[in-house]
């Protein structure tokens, strides 16, 4: 065998090292001989640099061998340490019981199933769905069973070649510090993963496949969240070959809405994502949405609604006048909020006790609609829904209530059903203020240029930077550290006022020099501020895709001389300016 040090990075060789000797690692053996043999030096490099890592949303990447990759032993030391974790907090965890989801990605039948055989093994009652089901339902599920902790195989919207692991503990909520980094600590001191005989195991009832009851259950729970009658509005609908048919159609559709054209060829499940483009099944790409708007256009539809492949996002097109508009998801945060807000005050059940939640990235207009409604706002939230789902439960004993949570990723959550976003509520509400608007002759869009010329410009913008295998790791750590360390002073004709590190939680104002702390988590995030807290750029890197994010928000006064459609345009292109020169500043960091 070849001297690995020659020709990958001490962490790769010492990764691969444990790979060829230690027993849960033996089914990779041979091919890992075989890569080193034939000196795929990219490729073991790549796989093995690090340990994936609980990001944003859980343990995800690319399928394959590797410690970096998403595999049996990964998912399987996951699973197993995520129950021994759950027992040290709850001696009766094993007979709470895990419930275990998946979508439609093209290993996720094998690796849930694979994953029931372990937790079963572990001791643990073991609930599986019968086939591919919604993140946001097995959030609920885990509620709705009493379980101890839940499990999604899924890579959400990531390509076709990737999967992934996320965990929920027993609120129905995604695993935040300390829980995270604490089942990972107990996955590195696994030595052998534990599993039983599916087949045997269900024959035995230690694993239990669940289906049309809790599908029931839930949609009963979402559909009950609806706070409108009006249903008049035709809606063009793709799950772009996911799992959003098992949870938006039925909730549309027990809510009452029955104008919904399926986007037929979409329909079919299928973890290629052949008919979207690129293979990118993600609402927030434009050309993921292209046949369902073709359509719209087509059928004279009034919206069309679409989701990633687990279903907890949502993207939501308007057929304004025969010209698609497509809604970012701080444009349908603000309108799910704003109808949420506005329907309860018509009903006299507002109070200053309710409160909505978002996230350090997601639009400011959303404080400004607490404001005007007399709410509470809660924004010092790390970027993940699972930070909105933490401050739920934390507010759960006490007088304050909870309307409605947004972040700009495309996820929305009303109600406490689930503590996860989900793509059927997001989609319930804007159809539901669609039909509203419709019965005067508005569209959602029309709404939102009236909530523009009532609250001022909110703007936002997101960009990435792909930083591939681990030279690209090694550049977004040698970004950041930079950012810290010799801030831009200047981003194009904008100069920076203050400096938010969430690292260290410190704000520094640029002029002053003064620096005050920041009420929040830490994270690997930093912000520029130019003049006021609505007009900020943050960075970060992705916590789930080899990729350095950038938000650009900005905030502008309204000249009533000027329509609001061209105003928005114009500051559209400052934003694009302002994205070029940060990323001509980022590029120059090596």
């Amino acid at each position: 065998m070849q001297n690995l040090s020659e020709h990958l990075s001490q962490p790769a060789v010492n990764n691969i090292n444990k790979w060829l000797v230690e027993p849960k690692y033996a089914e990779y053996k041979t091919e890992l001989e075989n890569l080193i043999r034939t000196e795929k030096w990219e490729e073991l490099e790549d796989s093995f640099f690090k340990v994936i890592e609980f990001g944003t949303g859980g343990r995800r990447g690319k399928t394959g061998l590797g410690s970096n990759r998403i595999n049996k032993v990964t998912i399987g030391e996951s699973a197993q340490a995520l129950c021994e974790y759950a027992v040290s907090f709850d001696q009766d965890a094993p007979n709470k019981g895990v419930v275990i989801a998946c979508d439609t990605r093209l290993t996720s039948p094998e690796l849930s199933q694979f994953t029931a055989r372990v937790v079963a093994a572990n001791g643990f009652k073991t609930y599986i769905f019968d086939s591919f089901r919604s993140t946001p339902e097995l959030s609920f599920a885990v509620r709705y069973l009493g379980c101890a902790i839940g499990i999604v195989i899924s890579a959400s919207h990531n390509p076709p070649l990737d999967n992934g692991f996320k965990a929920y503990w027993n609120d129905g909520g995604q695993l935040v510090s300390p829980h995270d980094t604490g089942v990972l600590a107990v996955a590195d001191k696994i030595t052998a993963i534990k599993t039983v005989d599916y087949d045997a195991a269900v024959a035995e009832g230690q694993i239990i496949v669940i289906g049309s009851q809790v599908d029931e259950a839930y949609v009963k729970a979402v559909a009950g969240e609806a706070l409108g009658t009006d249903r008049d509005v035709n809606i063009v609908y793709s799950p772009l070959h996911g799992a959003g048919q098992t949870n938006v159609l039925p909730v549309l559709r027990a809510a009452g809405f029955n104008r919904i054209s399926e986007v037929a060829s979409q329909m079919v499940p299928d973890g290629n994502f052949p008919t979207v483009k690129n293979g990118k099944p993600n609402p927030e790409e434009p050309a993921a949405n292209d046949m369902a708007v073709a359509q719209m256009m087509a059928e004279s539809a009034d919206i069309a609604i679409t989701n990633d492949p687990d279903a907890d996002r949502i993207g939501v097109m308007v057929n304004q006048a025969g010209r698609p508009i497509y809604l970012n998801g701080n444009q349908s945060a603000v309108l799910a909020t704003e109808f949420a807000l506005k329907q309860l005050k018509a009903h006299g059940e507002l109070t200053p006790k309710h409160y909505i939640v978002r996230t350090i990235v997601t639009t400011e207009m959303l404080t400004a609609l607490a404001d005007h409604y007399g709410v509470k706002s809660y924004s010092n939230l790390l970027i993940g829904f699972k930070y909105v789902g933490e401050l739920i439960l934390a507010k759960e004993n006490t007088d304050e209530k909870f309307v409605i949570g947004g972040e700009e990723s495309y996820g929305l959550l009303k109600g406490t059903y689930a503590r996860d976003k989900d793509g059927a509520i997001g989609a319930l509400l804007l159809a539901e203020y669609a039909a509203q608007l419709k019965k005067s002759g508005k569209t959602l869009y029309d709404q939102l240029l009236d909530l523009y010329r009532q609250h001022g410009i909110y703007i936002e913008r997101l960009d990435t930077m792909y930083c591939y295998g681990a030279t690209g790791f090694e550049k977004m750590q040698n970004i950041m550290n930079t950012l810290r360390q010799s801030t831009p002073t200047m981003v194009g004709d904008s100069q920076v006022t203050a400096v938010l590190d969430y690292k260290s939680l410190q704000r520094r104002d640029v002029t002053t020099g003064l620096v005050a702390l920041i009420d929040c988590k830490s994270g690997d995030v930093i912000v520029l501020e130019f003049g006021d807290a609505r007009r900020r750029i943050t960075i970060r890197p992705s916590g789930t895709e080899p990729k350095l994010k950038f938000y650009i928000q900005w905030f502008s006064e309204v000249d009533n001389s000027r329509t609001i459609a061209d105003q928005y345009v114009e500051l559209d292109g400052v934003l694009a300016q302002l994205a070029k020169e940060l990323e001509a500043i980022l590029a120059q960091i090596q």
